[in-house]
């Protein structure tokens, strides 16, 4: 009897694991040069019922999508293209919540500096995404963003 238990443990745990190794969400970054100017594209495609924070309206909040862009080089950072989002008030953190489903783009657009340097973006972004029908919430992520 204490071996079929210990079998269905590893069983469920071995499960759990894997679930736990795939991420509901699908990260991919592109770049395009449009004269002086350079776009970044970071395109996010998230699983059928899950979403991803984009922010909130307090500090008490889940982990919303944060980039940070420590090393900008030869490059003067613009503005951001986000995608629309959804809102809702969460009773458990008593917020607003913003997030996205689906398959949504952050448009990063840079003006370029002197055209005979070369031009360079690190950085990195972080994002928690949950599960909309069973209230899951995976770690949150952190993805590094290489453009050169």
């Amino acid at each position: 009897m204490n071996r079929i238990l210990l079998f269905i443990c590893l069983c469920l745990t071995s499960g759990l694991l894997q679930a736990q190794a795939e991420s509901p969400v699908t990260v991919a970054q592109s770049k395009m040069i449009k004269g002086d100017t350079l776009q970044l594209t970071i395109d996010f495609i998230v699983d059928n019922d899950w979403m991803v924070y984009d922010s909130v309206s307090s500090d008490l909040g889940p982990i919303p999508l944060t980039f940070s862009f420590d090393g900008i080089q030869n490059l003067t950072y613009l503005n951001v293209e986000k995608p629309h989002l959804k809102t809702k008030y969460d009773d458990i953190f008593e917020v607003d919540l913003w997030y996205f489903k689906d398959t949504v783009s952050y448009v990063f657009n840079f003006k370029k500096g002197e055209a005979l340097l070369e031009s360079k973006i690190l950085g990195s972004f972080e994002f928690m995404s949950c599960n909309l029908i069973s209230g899951v919430c995976l770690p949150p992520q952190v993805v590094d963003v290489v453009v050169e």
